[in-house]
């Protein structure tokens, strides 16, 4: 983590507003000194819109809670990993007697797809064991799980709530949608194009699938958004890779997912430091780009502190200023 950016970022936003100075280091030979740049008032004024008291912070995140609760199920998850094709095929059946009570269905399936590179090893690491890529092999797991499950037409409205931001991303199939990841990321005042080209200037590549699971936000207008998809590896079969999923929302603000992959079933193994990644792209140029770290409380904490994968559940917002 970036603390010595974050370190009193909440704290010092209403300094901030007093003062209208941030200091911000100058880029030049002699690194003592620092350039005073004056806050834009667009971004004085955002500020000054969305802040919240604390009971209404607090009454939020109970209505997120008592929402997710309500739309938890215990399962039991049989994993059938497939290699056909050129493709490893994921089948994953959730069963259950909470499945009936809340979706009406007695067992929910779904399938994904990953597309094995030309040069990948015969071989693969597959939940700690080696998983041969010869065709037709077939590996299959069942454990107990937890999820959070609804319907296409029963999304969690977090515009009526009071949030800037969907605070998850859902995964989807057949009109069922499973709790995926939270959002860490969010941009005011830009488009699409622009921040994905922010980010390919670093050096990574657009990714769709089968090269990422789809996943969606929902939204106030378009019901559910597909992501766009970024990466610092196409596939993420033979490397780790970071990763950001990026919704383009109704409310013209765009938000993400940033995180790590694994190899090679890209399940998520961190979330902060990807974060800190991708924001630290856009914290070069105060004349175009205002990065406040952790900056967005969307109550989404994932895991446990010290302990990958976790979601501190403070979303970085990024300001495009300026013409």
């Amino acid at each position: 983590m970036k603390t010595s950016v974050k370190f009193g970022i909440g704290a010092m936003l209403a300094a901030i507003l007093l003062l209208n100075l941030v200091f911000v280091p100058a880029v030049c030979a002699d690194s003592s000194t620092s350039d005073k740049v004056q806050m834009p008032k667009e971004l004085k004024q955002w500020i000054m819109e969305t802040q919240k008291d604390e009971e209404t912070k607090l009454w939020m995140k109970e209505q997120t809670e008592q929402w997710m609760q309500n739309h938890t199920l215990n399962v039991t998850s049989t994993k059938t990993y497939t290699y056909k094709d050129g493709l490893i095929e994921i089948k994953e059946t959730y069963t259950g007697r909470e499945l009936k009570k809340n979706l009406g269905i007695n067992k929910f399936e779904k399938m994904e797809k990953l597309k094995v590179p030309e040069n990948a090893e015969k071989a693969l690491s597959l939940n700690g064991e080696t998983f041969a890529l010869t065709e037709g092999n077939q590996r299959i797991t069942v454990t107990e799980k937890t999820v959070v499950m609804t319907t296409e037409t029963d999304p969690f409205e977090w515009w009526d709530i009071g949030y800037e931001y969907p605070q998850y991303t859902w995964s989807e199939y057949y009109g069922v949608y499973t709790r995926a990841d939270p959002i860490n990321l969010a941009w005011e005042g830009t488009n699409m194009n622009t921040i994905k080209g922010k980010i390919l200037d670093e050096g990574w590549v657009s990714v769709a699938y089968p090269y990422e699971h789809n996943q969606y936000v929902s939204d106030p207008q378009y019901d559910w958004v597909l992501d766009e998809g970024v990466a610092d590896d196409k596939t993420g079969l033979l490397t780790e890779r970071y990763h950001v999923r990026l919704f383009d929302l109704s409310t013209q603000d765009i938000v993400g997912n940033a995180h790590r992959d694994s190899l090679p079933l890209h399940e998520v193994i961190e979330f902060e430091t990807a974060e800190d990644l991708v924001a630290g792209f856009f914290d070069n140029d105060v004349s175009n780009w205002w990065v406040l770290y952790d900056y967005e409380e969307l109550d989404n904490e994932e895991g446990t502190p010290n302990q990958e994968p976790f979601c501190d559940g403070e979303a970085t917002c990024i300001f495009k200023v300026g013409s």
